[in-house]
């Protein structure tokens, strides 16, 4: 009982937190990290459009952000945090 609580412990502790909000000047920006407090600078984020077409990739900043104009009509930002740690985010899902 006590392996299976420590490991539990352990998967919760390095969890991606990931969100986008749409700031005062329409750029879209996106905040990223981990549940322990670890940096996500440099790790990969994506703008796919509706049939999976690659319109943006950039890596997160060294403030754990990554600001962008929104592509016309439907999209999906996906935060690439490594280990099974993937998060997407639907553009119907952003708001300010």
């Amino acid at each position: 009982m006590t392996a299976a609580l420590l490991c539990c412990q352990a998967a919760l502790a390095h969890a991606p937190v990931f969100d986008c909000y749409i700031e005062h000047d329409d750029w879209v920006k996106c905040e990223a990290g981990y549940t322990d407090g670890s940096s996500a600078e440099g790790r990969k984020i994506q703008v796919q459009d509706a049939s999976n077409k690659l319109l943006l990739d950039a890596r997160v900043d060294q403030d754990n952000s990554y600001r962008f104009q929104a592509p016309t009509g439907s999209y999906r930002v996906v935060f690439l945090g490594g280990d099974g740690h993937d998060t997407t985010i639907q553009s119907s899902d952003i708001s300010r």
